[in-house]
């Protein structure tokens, strides 16, 4: 199994200089959550309802403005691969590329999900429990938009159930939100309010979703799953009684056939005696780790990726240590490495790491630069 088997087809395309007025109407009638952004035939970016919740810019704004790092695939990686790129990144959907960098597909969730049914990888015996996040975060009715978007920012979340009281009344999505926020609609405003401030303040209740696709938590995995493809949802509020007990996505599900498989990328860290004794710290250090590996993995494939402390006493008694972290990160571009010190090794990590990022990007920059000339040049 390839890349090129799983390629879905692609609805719309987008370059850096179209506006959003004119990309977002297209992107809710093609019903797409990413966008692929293209500068002549290169992929140079995506575009997802994420990217617009959380940058919030005007309609008059350029796709450049808003649009993320590309993440994409070869258009030979296997389905180890191709499964190892949607764990470490969770990402919706993943463009596929040739070796010029030219757009050949896109890879959803949806069709990772459709091949691990029709391959019957998924037990006939696993029920939707096992894969549910539980407690569910849920809001109310009478939520506003602004608190529902915050929700949806911190917790890194695309869809919550309402509830009123216990009760399932609606579902409210980060495609709800954006298209109210960048809504173009004339309705009376507030004599104080901006249109936009009336919008972030209206409750959820105008814009979320009834009836509500749902599964119950002793179903059978198989069956949550055709009904999701069925519905064409990410994800399912999961019912025990009449009680929504959790919250089933597909990236959980993908997830878990990934840690079946043991896939992770190759992570090193040497971690001074004094820093893992001292849980907190060390928690804050994974947690920093974490995050930008999940960001790097969006930009490059990371091989392997290191990162060790060396403590220097103070030179006077009583003065603290410092702490050098020195990272290092191979990619399929090359190897990277960057050093940082500070008295807190938390923010030393943070800062050697941020380095790392930043020369990755502008290593990416180059190449595509690179690329570009050598286009210019083959067609003049």
């Amino acid at each position: 199994m390839s890349a090129k088997e799983l390629i879905s087809e692609v609805k719309l395309i987008v370059s850096p200089n179209d506006r959003l007025s004119e990309v977002i109407p297209k992107m809710k009638e093609n019903n797409v959550w990413t966008v692929p952004v293209l500068k002549g035939k290169v992929l140079v970016g995506l575009l997802s309802y994420k990217d617009l919740l959380s940058r919030r810019v005007s309609l008059d704004s350029k796709v450049s403005s808003v649009m993320s790092p590309t993440i994409s695939l070869d258009e030979n990686s296997d389905f180890t691969k191709i499964i190892g790129r949607f764990y470490t990144t969770k990402a919706r959907v993943i463009p596929v590329i040739d070796n010029r960098g030219s757009l050949k597909g896109m890879i959803t969730r949806e069709s990772i999900l459709k091949y691990l049914l029709d391959q019957k990888k998924i037990p006939e015996n696993e029920k939707t429990r096992k894969y549910m996040s539980s407690p569910p975060k849920v809001v109310s009715p009478n939520e506003s938009i602004a608190k529902v978007r915050w929700i949806m920012l911190r917790d890194k979340i695309s869809r919550l159930p309402v509830l009123d009281g216990s009760k399932l009344v609606g579902i409210v999505t980060v495609r709800d939100v954006v298209n109210s926020l960048y809504s173009v609609v004339d309705k009376k405003k507030s004599s104080i309010m901006t249109e936009e401030e009336r919008i972030m303040a209206m409750c959820i209740k105008e814009i979320m979703r009834y009836p509500v696709v749902t599964a119950k938590a002793n179903e059978s995995l198989k069956n949550a799953l055709e009904k999701m493809l069925k519905h064409n949802v990410s994800g399912l509020p999961l019912i025990e009684g009449e009680e929504v007990v959790g919250v089933m996505s597909g990236i959980d599900v993908i997830n878990s056939v990934a840690e079946s498989m043991q896939l992770s990328i190759p992570i090193d860290a040497k971690i001074p005696m004094v820093i893992r004794k001292n849980s907190e710290l060390k928690s804050e250090i994974d947690s920093i780790v974490e995050r930008y590996l999940a960001k790097l993995e969006k930009i490059s494939d990371i091989i392997t990726f290191r990162i060790s402390f060396k403590e220097e006493k103070g030179a006077k008694k009583g003065e603290s240590s410092v702490y050098m972290a020195t990272v290092r990160a191979v990619t399929k571009e090359g190897e990277f490495i960057a050093k940082d010190s500070d008295r807190d090794p938390v923010v030393a990590a943070k800062r050697a790491v941020e380095k790392i990022e930043s020369r990755i990007i502008r290593n990416l920059k180059k190449l595509e630069d690179k690329n570009n000339k050598k286009d210019k040049a083959e067609k003049a």
